[in-house]
């Protein structure tokens, strides 16, 4: 089990729970709303974490192989390979999936919502509202990167 699958079975849990607070009617419906907005919002930026985490691992890895070629291509390689910190998950994302622009570019479009939601405190978009299949569509994506 990865680390987005156990966010995902933790997130619903917490989201059953303020289901269940709703429908008991225990405490204000318009906070216990809010609560869910809270945590929809803490899961969304957890899972983005850990995709991140499993990107850079990812593209440092790719970057390493591609290194170790004894070409002018490996020195260029080699030359990412050594200033991979001031590279953005953006330009990461782009060594894992350049062979796939629709799915980059549904990423690109993720990421300046995580941002949104990260850096402005805006609300997640209806898009997103559903966390946990969203979080199985990054759990998704990693796997596919990953075999």
């Amino acid at each position: 089990m990865t680390k987005l699958n156990e966010t995902r079975l933790a997130y619903d849990r917490v989201k059953a729970l303020l289901d269940q607070q709703l429908l008991e009617k225990k405490g204000s419906a318009q906070q216990i709303k809010d609560c869910q907005s809270a945590v929809n919002a803490a899961f969304y930026l957890l899972g983005w974490a850990q995709f991140e985490f499993l990107t850079r691992k990812e593209a440092e890895e790719r970057i390493e192989a591609d290194a170790r070629a004894k070409t002018v291509h490996g020195i260029g390689w080699r030359y990412v390979l050594a200033n991979i910190k001031a590279f953005s998950l953006r330009k990461k994302l782009e060594v894992i999936f350049f062979a796939d622009p629709v799915t980059l570019n549904q990423l690109n479009r993720d990421y300046d919502l995580r941002n949104e939601t990260a850096h402005n405190y805006k609300k997640l978009p209806t898009e997103v509202s559903d966390v946990s299949a969203w979080l199985d569509h990054l759990e998704s994506l990693a796997n596919k990167f990953q075999s």
